[in-house]
């Protein structure tokens, strides 16, 4: 039901075997020694609990208690279900604040966002949206972008020695934002960004390419989706001798997904970390938690140690960087995420970090 909080005491009793929790040991402010000693805000967090993405809004609601409940956090964030729509989310919010909320967390979703920021003006939003955009309205923008993903991937290549990229761009507003990320993250780094090819060019990618760069293939090619067509999309261009890097997407790809395409580059979350808590959440609950669920946590654990000014309001970009499960993160002024996510490869069936 939209609105309502969540309860997780059957949840509590999974965890009965469960010992403590080393995971997020090293998930925490760069400077401990200079944490704020204020009272943390009140946080309350959004996720769609009922509906037709339940069983998401569920896992990530798990992956907190779990990390509330045997990580030691100073606080319990109550989590509030937004439903399926905007409307929901928006009940939710306000449900939220009434109960003295000073920070949301979430919801995920970026019409949902827009619905919040509306029905809660007064309180601090961190969207789990991967929209940008939605920062010029008001939220602070917590989930993982296009540009956060596109940077990690053109530093990399530049690193490599590539002088030119492309990418494969998936249709849609998530495609457009993803392409200019590239060449903006391209441009930064010194490369030429090669005109996008479209998933629907993937049959003849080679020969796309090639019309694109003045008949020559670019160093790397860079995949923002790890659906079955960019799969088929990486197996081409590897073979070819292209440089391959995913988005933040392939880290959740089945292992199965690599196979044939063991020099696929791709952004993800601190290997270590987030190996360490995926374990303890499969043999707590015997299901996988999933990325997302690592946001999630970041989340929790960034807005648990944010400061207040002398007045006793909450500031968003005064506190330390997080060094989270998704990378070591910190909010800037204009309300975007700095996120510094790692590179990954698969070898030999293990997640190892290459940058």
């Amino acid at each position: 039901m939209p609105g309502h909080a969540y309860s997780r005491r059957s949840f509590l009793a999974r965890l009965a075997t469960v010992g403590a929790l080393p995971i997020l040991a090293g998930c925490a402010t760069s400077d401990p020694a200079n944490a704020p000693v204020s009272r943390p805000p009140r946080t309350a967090m959004l996720l769609p609990l009922s509906g037709p993405r339940a069983d998401l809004g569920q896992t990530m609601a798990r992956a907190v208690w779990l990390v509330e409940d045997r990580s030691g956090l100073p606080q319990r964030v109550e989590i509030f279900d937004t439903g399926p729509s905007p409307q929901g989310a928006a009940t939710a919010a306000a449900q939220a604040v009434a109960a003295g909320a000073e920070v949301i967390v979430g919801p995920l979703f970026s019409d949902h966002t827009t619905a919040v920021l509306e029905s809660a003006p007064k309180a601090r939003i961190m969207t789990l949206s991967n929209n940008d955009r939605l920062a010029a309205s008001g939220a602070w923008v917590f989930g993982v972008t296009p540009a956060q993903s596109a940077k990690a991937a053109a530093g990399f290549a530049a690193k490599q020695g590539a002088r030119s990229i492309s990418i494969l761009q998936p249709s849609g507003d998530f495609g457009g934002q993803s392409a200019e990320a590239l060449a903006r993250a391209a441009k930064a780094n010194r490369m030429t960004a090669i005109p996008a090819v479209g998933m629907q060019d993937t049959d003849n990618l080679l020969a796309a390419l090639r019309a694109r760069g003045a008949g020559q293939l670019p160093d790397s090619l860079y995949l923002p989706t790890s659906d079955a067509t960019s799969r088929r999309a990486a197996r081409i261009a590897a073979d070819a001798g292209i440089s391959v890097i995913g988005s933040l997407q392939w880290a959740d790809a089945p292992s199965e997904a690599l196979k044939g395409i063991e020099t696929l580059t791709f952004a993800g979350p601190d290997p270590q970390l987030f190996t360490s808590l995926s374990a303890t959440y499969r043999s707590a609950l015997g299901e996988e938690m999933g990325i997302i669920s690592g946001l999630a946590v970041d989340a929790v654990m960034f807005a648990s140690a944010l400061p207040r000014d002398r007045n006793g309001r909450v500031q968003m970009t005064a506190r330390e960087p997080l060094d989270g499960l998704l990378g070591q993160c910190a909010f800037r002024k204009d309300r975007t995420c700095a996120r510094d996510l790692a590179m990954l490869q698969m070898k030999g069936g293990q997640l190892r970090k290459v940058a």
